[in-house]
């Protein structure tokens, strides 16, 4: 099915999506790991689900949501990834009929993709390119990818999805009720991200019940004029008797439904816990109703993992932070050398805090390897700091490697009128969904005139139309010369900006200090040159917002030309100002002790500058111990409240984790000798059975080692004897279960029932996703944590009950 076939199934109606596949499958073949094996193995079952949706959906979906070879070999079946995929197709196709389309279904690995995880942007491509490959074989009209909780897996899924096969791929993500995915990113940015990087449909499933996917769904609508899916759950789930419930009945699942269609969704359906009889009172109610016109007003939307910055006509002037750069500067030369990244992190936060909307990453330096730190330094920003980055290189290699260690949606600084230039960046740009920044000069060099440098502009605009890079992707830089050479230029490029709004509708960019070079008195001109650019209509500026000066004439500016609507901004800061100086509250410096300094690193993730601050505290005298206990363990308690207030997110955790990790693996060896005997206890960790998720596992193991506990860590997807053996042979006063899965928290009173029966007294305290605290108790635990920050002070509390 092409786009323009899919697209006309979906014009003048409300599609209707079918309900839960695996909640179903669960319950009509209890305590199976692999539903994609009841393709095979109970393909009378599977074929009897999707034979009841098919008089009320339009659409239903295969039976192959874990059918990539990274979640099938968790169990073993990583050979038969084509025979189960393709089963899966056959048995849908079997069961549709005239006017019902058959969605190709992909789920997530169960693994989390670099720095997060272990495993690489390119292995899970390969994954999802091969199953992929399987369904589009079969003869499903789409693909589906849908439960994504990392927006960088998202997009190796698409991209892959979209390169196997050709047809149109709809994607969803899952978000909590916070309304951000377990990673930290919001429904814009996801939406953003994943239709500028091609995605026919974008939305959300699973999650929470369908009042709360309402707010997801509306955000989206803001950012995307793509069709928005929503698949939510029958509410949240319950865990009783050990079996999952979801008690959101049909009358008010579809009550709720309702709205989703108001606010922007297109597409409905449910996911778990949703049954036919669901969906066929939505398809009741939906039958009539046509989705509402959404009318998103263009512009480049720039996009971190975790936040999504728009620039454009009559939107907030963008600031694009410019001190990331080696010119002059002999630290981030020297840095940059030693593929190392705190100065660089360390001159965003400054930038960001200073106002700074998108940061300008540039680390050319003669010698060093720009195609290997470049995404170093990138996902070390985007993993600290939630402003979008702009990737300024001449580099491609570098542009590539930025554009697939990123999660989120980059500005490439730049491409001119050039022919070899745009051949080299606009497939890149159209591959990965990335903004363009477009010079107007070419191989001629810089035009005198501004019609001129508009004309290169415009032949910029028709390459990238041929590549597939639509125009919401750029935006024009229309070139700063300095006055001291060129003086008679200047004005032409302020006309420039101008025309290349009214003739091409682009936005405008221009590094705005180049004005003054050679000249003293730089901040005077500089500060004029914005005002007068603002007021002809440019967009943004790549300047230093740690310029006091600049930031001032840029937000009285901002209300002089109409984008500080009520001076909203301009009296806020004002205000934010005179509360700093009446607090007389001191800025952090570099010579603050050291002790502030280490915990400041911990919470930043200061992964590469702990070990030198160590180094330098133990050289000062202080003992290790006292360092562990008194500057860590404070800094990842603090880290761990913000996580739970919803103040930092997974990859900030596990940055701070990590820090704390390089800095213990020097402190250790350091410690009065005999503690690992006298270990506070002896903790076993440990992912049951069928569960292949350990990201909060491993950060508590290592929150607990912190604190002074000997922790045996035996991974994921762990079975219940091999968790006994340990706690038998390693003496263990406590076993920490960890599932993520309502089809495997099932298997933690198995491995309860099983440390009793073999007369061990040790504790046992159980967490996850799923995990409730009334469940923990109803399976005999001693103790239940929401997450990682929590489990430390419940096992305190247990230890000491």
């Amino acid at each position: 099915m092409t786009h323009t076939e899919l697209q006309g199934f979906l014009d003048g109606r409300v599609v209707i999506f079918e309900g839960g596949m695996g909640t179903m499958l669960q319950e009509a073949v209890p305590g199976s790991h692999a539903l994609e094996l009841l393709n095979i193995e109970h393909a009378d079952e599977v074929l009897g689900i999707h034979r009841a949706y098919v008089p009320l959906a339009d659409v239903i979906c295969t039976n192959t949501f874990g059918g990539t070879s990274i979640k099938l070999g968790a169990v073993g079946l990583s050979e038969r990834v084509a025979e189960l995929n393709a089963a899966g197709v056959r048995l849908a196709r079997q069961a549709a009929r005239d006017g019902v389309l058959v969605a190709g279904d992909m789920g997530p690995t169960g693994k989390l993709i670099e720095p997060l995880g272990d495993l690489s942007f390119w292995d899970a491509y390969e994954s999802f390119h091969a199953q992929a490959e399987v369904l589009a074989a079969g003869g499903v009209d789409f693909i589906l990818i849908e439960t994504m909780t990392d927006l960088r897996e998202a997009k190796a899924a698409l991209l892959a999805a979209r390169e196997a096969t050709g047809l149109p791929v709809m994607i969803t993500m899952t978000f909590d009720e916070t309304f951000v995915t377990p990673t930290g990113t919001d429904p814009a940015t996801a939406a953003n991200v994943l239709a500028s990087m091609g995605a026919f449909a974008v939305g959300a499933n699973c999650s929470t019940g369908p009042e709360r996917m309402v707010e997801v769904v509306g955000r989206m609508a803001q950012v995307t004029g793509a069709p928005i899916l929503a698949q939510p759950n029958a509410g949240m789930p319950e865990l009783v008797d050990g079996r999952t419930v979801f008690r959101l009945g049909p009358d008010e699942f579809v009550d709720h439904a309702e709205k989703l269609v108001t606010v922007g969704a297109g597409i409905v359906g449910g996911c778990c816990g949703t049954r036919p009889s669901h969906i066929e009172l939505l398809r009741e109610r939906l039958r009539g109703v046509r989705p509402v016109s959404r009318d998103v007003p263009p512009a480049l939307r720039l996009s971190s993992r975790m936040r999504t910055v728009e620039i454009g006509k009559n939107l907030p002037f963008a600031v694009v932070g410019e001190r990331i750069n080696p010119t002059n500067r002999e630290d981030l030369t020297q840095e940059v050398l030693e593929g190392r990244t705190e100065i660089i992190v360390n001159d965003a936060r400054a930038q960001y805090v200073a106002g700074a909307h998108v940061l300008d990453v540039n680390i050319g330096v003669p010698g060093a390897d720009e195609a290997a730190m470049m995404p170093r330094a990138a996902v070390a920003l985007e993993n600290s700091i939630a402003a979008p980055l702009s990737i300024d290189s001449m580099n491609t290699a570098a542009f590539e490697g930025a554009l697939v260690a990123l999660a989120g949606k980059p500005l490439l600084h730049s491409v001119t009128g050039a022919q070899a230039k745009l051949a080299e960046v606009m497939p890149l740009a159209a591959r990965f969904g990335a903004g363009v920044v477009c010079l107007a000069m070419d191989e001629s060099g810089i035009k005198a005139s501004a019609e001129d440098r508009v004309s290169v502009l415009r032949r910029i605009v028709d390459a990238a139309d041929r590549h597939g890079v639509p125009r919401e992707h750029l935006i024009a830089d229309c070139l700063t010369l300095a006055v001291s050479a060129e003086q008679e230029r200047v004005p032409e490029t302020l006309r420039a900006v101008e025309l290349a709004r009214t003739e091409l509708g682009l936005p405008t960019i221009l590094g705005v200090s180049n004005v003054s070079h050679g000249l003293p008195d730089r901040g005077a001109l500089n500060a004029s040159f914005l005002a007068m650019a603002m007021e002809r209509g440019l967009d943004a500026a790549i300047m230093n917002p740690l310029d006091e000066s600049m930031m001032s004439t840029l937000r009285a500016s901002s209300v002089l030309t109409l984008r500080d609507r009520d001076s909203a901004g301009y009296i806020r800061e004002h205000l934010k100002r005179r509360k700093k100086r009446r607090k007389g509250e001191p800025e952090p410096r570099p010579q603050d002790g050291i002790e502030i300094r280490i915990e400041r690193a911990v919470i930043d993730g200061n992964v590469d500058g702990i070990e030198a601050m160590v180094d330098e505290a133990l050289a000062q005298g202080l003992d290790a111990r006292a360092i562990n206990d008194g500057v860590l363990i404070p800094a990842l308690e603090e880290i761990g409240r913000r996580f739970e207030k919803r103040d930092c997110f997974l990859p900030q955790m596990m940055l701070a984790a990590e820090t704390v990790e390089r800095a213990f693996a020097k402190l250790k060896p350091l410690f009065p000798k005999g503690e690992e005997a006298s270990a506070r206890a002896i903790v076993v960790v440990a992912t049951v059975e069928g569960d292949v998720h350990d990201i909060g596992k491993k950060i508590l193991a290592s929150m607990l080692e912190n604190h002074g506990y000997r922790v045996v860590d035996l991974g994921k997807n762990v079975p219940a004897e091999r968790i006994v053996e340990a706690a038998r042979d390693e003496g263990a006063g406590v076993v920490a279960l960890s599932a993520l899965m309502t089809t495997t928290v099932g298997q933690m009173p198995v491995v309860i029932g099983k440390l009793r029966e073999a007369g061990l007294k040790c504790l046992v305290m159980v967490g996850g996703a799923v995990v409730t605290k009334r469940f923990a108790a109803s399976i005999g635990a001693d103790g239940y944590a929401k997450d990682a920050a929590g489990a430390v002070d419940v096992l305190k509390a247990l230890l000491e009950g």
